[in-house]
Order: structure tokens, then sequence, then C-alpha cells
């Protein structure tokens, strides 16, 4: 069977040639990427010194983060480029296939053996650990802890053995959409260290990011569009939505293997959130929320984010929001004398105690950033409870370490949101937001802008969500951020707040007093 793939040009210029370690490939939906990088795989394949005998062994292992994504996306297109009569594959555990092939030099073999993993938890990395293989291929690896990334390229270059001249090549690829600018992808691809200026992009890691399928052209003039693009609009190639315009990208990949040619990205944009489109569609790092944003009515990130980073101003109000448990965080604001809330600092942390969390990281911040400022820490009220272990609190603990801390006003979910809403909501002097996030207080943004969510609920025919927002790795540093806007509220409109929501009654709307 005789089988005409004809290559992309990224993937034609950059992926086929290129032999680093680990190659990521970023592009938007209907773009070419998994099939690109079956035809990878098989290159490599091909290109693997023989041994003695004349066989060109190797082994990959392609991973999806779940089965049914596994099957239904990975071993289709894997099929549809190496077929069951050539490739045959076992569904078996794990699933495998095998592709035994005279090479085109009409003097060797190729043996190339495939596994096919679903894997999207830490604890997901057990599957890996007896695997020997060539080569990885992670399909859609924004789906993919880094953890389980970095796990599944220790598996690279174990086979074949010695015995057999070991791999020509060893090591992964991946394929994905644009993520968001949170995530571990965007940090290797994009991420540089604040204190050495370096990028953090690991050694002998290439990404490669494939054209946008369509762009986004909102407010450019139209004499400050390409030729192209003017061409694009004049064929009626683009598409009006929530205010927002996208036109075709005129080099866009794949195009001509989509039925509607450039209708492929065009006709998807409606009904779409813009991030989605962002993301999906025009390839540039966008959040997309699966779940219901809390503060998505009221959070904007061009109105509420600083354009440069905030210092702390000694002599200022400063007020530390505090979230206990095993991943404790705080929030630290100050409050200008206008009365703007200005968000200097967060600090989140893993698997740590408050004793620990005190001494390693709020200690350190405050000498360095926070010397002349009188300090103030509002805790979860929880965070009187006594542990069993020494019977001892964290409010008391703190205390000890010299903290002046006290439990927030109030645990009532409903009045920390209406508190934070308060700020979100308001303006001061000159039009000015009454609060203002640190640009590096990316995990807080993140939470505020889509992270902080109350959970989709699983219910056929329409859409339903949690009443109280999901406990996630955005929902800790969130909490502390409320204890802190409930300090800094105005004496009266904290107590009505509270009053409202203590009563089982729907706290006032900060905005329209009703």
């Amino acid at each position: 069977m005789r089988i005409k793939y004809i290559a992309s040009p990224t993937f034609k210029t950059k992926v086929h040639r290129l032999r680093p370690l680990v190659t990521a490939i970023r592009g938007p939906i209907g773009s070419g990427k998994s099939v690109g990088c079956v035809m990878h795989m098989k290159k490599i394949a091909m290109e693997q010194e023989p041994n003695e005998d004349g066989v060109r062994k190797t082994r990959w292992v392609c991973i999806r983060n779940t089965y049914p994504d596994l099957k239904g996306t990975v071993i289709k297109t894997f099929q549809d480029w190496l077929p069951q009569s050539i490739c045959p594959i076992v569904y078996d555990a794990p699933i495998r296939a095998m592709w035994k092939q005279h090479h085109p030099d009409g003097k060797t073999r190729i043996e190339c053996e495939f596994f096919f993993l679903s894997l999207d938890k830490p604890k997901d990395i057990s599957k890996l650990m007896s695997l020997e293989c060539t080569g990885v291929w992670i399909n859609e690896a924004q789906f993919m802890p880094k953890a389980i990334v970095l796990e599944a390229l220790s598996r690279a270059g174990r086979y074949p053995s010695m015995r057999d001249g070991g791999p020509t090549w060893y090591g992964m690829i991946m394929d994905t959409n644009s993520p968001d600018d949170d995530h571990w992808w965007y940090d290797f691809e994009e991420g540089i260290d604040e204190e050495t200026g370096k990028r953090l992009c690991p050694d002998n890691w290439e990404f490669v990011v494939q054209p946008a399928g369509i762009t986004e052209i909102s407010g450019i003039p139209e004499g400050a569009l390409s030729k192209d693009q003017r061409e694009m609009i004049r064929k009626g190639l683009f598409v009006d939505y929530l205010g927002k315009r996208f036109v075709a990208n005129p080099d866009a990949e794949n195009v001509a293997n989509h039925k509607n040619g450039f209708g492929y990205w065009l006709e998807k944009v409606q009904g779409q959130t813009l991030n989605w489109i962002r993301s999906r569609m025009c390839n540039v790092f966008a959040t997309v929320a699966d779940g219901k944003p809390v503060f998505g009515d009221s959070f904007n990130r061009e109105i509420h984010v600083s354009a440069n980073k905030l210092l702390p101003v000694k002599g200022w109000t400063t007020l530390v929001g505090l979230d206990f448990g095993l991943t404790p965080a705080a929030t630290f604001i100050q409050i200008s004398p206008v009365g703007q809330v200005r968000v200097i600092d967060e600090v989140v942390s893993e698997s740590m105690g408050i004793e620990r969390f005190a001494e390693e990281q709020l200690k350190p911040l405050i000498a360095s950033k926070y010397q002349g400022c009188d300090v103030k820490f509002f805790g979860d009220p929880a965070g009187v409870q006594r542990a069993q272990t020494n019977e001892t609190t964290c409010f008391e603990i703190l205390e000890e370490a010299g903290f002046d801390v006290q439990p927030a006003h109030s645990n009532v979910i409903t009045a920390r949101l209406e508190a934070v809403r308060y700020f979100l909501h308001r303006l001061i002097g000159r039009g000015q937001p009454q609060i203002v996030i640190s640009p590096h207080c990316r995990q807080l943004i993140k939470g505020m802008e889509t992270g902080y969510q109350y959970k989709r609920m699983n219910v056929s025919g329409q859409e339903k969500y949690s009443d109280k927002p999901d406990k996630n790795m955005y929902s800790h540093l969130n909490d502390s951020f409320q204890y802190v806007c409930l300090a800094a509220m105005p004496q009266l409109h904290r107590e009505n707040v509270i009053k409202q929501a203590s009563t089982g009654h729907k706290a006032l709307n900060t905005t329209t007093g009703y």
C-alpha cells in the first residue's frame, strides 16, 4: 500500500530536519500536527542504523491524557498512515503495534514497535517505569502534567540495546494547541528567569510554532494590514464576532486537506469564547476555562492588572491574607493614601506546614521587601483549631514567630467573594480602578481570570455548575486574597456584607446595592 504524505512547511523545513532531544510543536487545530508527528516517528525508524543482522530496531511510546482520546484520536490518526495491514495493533494491556517492512535500501529491514498509553495524573508515572524505548510522542501536551512529560523523557534512549548498536537518535516529540501563559509549556518556550535574565528553555529542546489558522485584526487600521490580509477580506474570508474581527491567515498550513479550506477555522468561531478562539485557532497563549470563572463578570485583566511591577511603599498600610493547610498561601496588599488596594506579592507553596511556610517563605520576603512597613496578617479562621500532634494552632505558631496575626473577619464564602467584588467594581479618582494587581502575581491573575471557578457538573443537556468554587490549585491563593479584601473593606460595608451572608441571604451586590 502506497501512502502519499506531503509535509507542511513547518514539518518539512524544521521538524523533519531537526534532531534535538525534544521537539515541541505548537499549532492551531487542524494544522496537521498529529499526522506530522506520526510521519516523524516513521522517519526516525527508517533512519535508525541497522544491527549486525540488518535490522533497524526502534520502539516508540505514544501518550495521550485519556483512554477515549488515545483510542479515538491518536490511534485513529496513526492507522490512517500506518494501517492495520502494515502495522497491526493488538488491543492488550498496554495497547501495542509492530511495523515490519523492508527498508527502501533493499538490504535491511525495519522493525518498529509502538506502545499506546493514557496518562494524565502524576500517579500514572508507574505505567512508565518498566518501559525502555527509543522515543516518546505526547499528543496534546497541554493536558499533560510536567512531571509525566519529564518522566516519559527519561525512558527514551534505552532501546535498542547496545548489543544492537544503540539508538541512532532518541528523545521526544510533542504537539499542542497554545495553552495558558502559566503552563509549563509557556515557561519552557517563553519564560525568562527574573534574577538571571536567562531563558528557562531546557538545553537541547527545540520549540516550533506553526502559523495561525486565523488571525485577530481588531483595531488595526486597514492601511496597516498586509496585502494578503486585505485580499482575504476582499474574498470574504473573515468573520466579525463579539466586537472582534478574525481573518483567514494566508500562511495557514494544511488548508488543502480541509474540504472548506479556510472555512474550517472561520465557521468554528461562532459560539466560542474569545480566549478559546485565540488559543485553538489564532495559536496564541490564552486562558481557556473549563468551568465558570467565579469573577468572570467582574475581573478585567486590562483594567485590574498593572502595566508595571508594583513595589511596596514604606509607610503605607500593609495587609496580608493567609490560607493554611498543607498548601499555605499568602497575598500581600498595600492601601494607598487615596484608598487604592495594590496587590504587591503572592506566595504559594506545596506540601509545607505553616511553620516552614513562615520561616522559609514569609520571613525572607518581609526582610527583603517590607522593611519599615507595619505588616498585619489575617488568616483563615479555621486556623484557631488545635493540631492533633502538639495541640498548637496556626495562629499561635505565627505569633511565636513574631507575626501580628488575627483571624479573618469571616469564613463565609458569600461574604468573602463579595469583598473581592467590592473592590473590582469600584473606581477612584480620575477613573482609576480601586484595586490593581502587580503583573508578577501570575497565579492570582490566572485564578481571577479563569482558574478559580465553579466546577461544571455532569448534567446531560444543559450547563450546570457547582454552587461553591472548586478546590484546585488556584483556590488556596484566592482564599487568602478574599481574607485580605475583607480586612481592607470599610467597616460599615464589611459588617453589612458579613451580616447578609451569615443570615443565609444573598449578600448585597456591592455595585448596585440590591
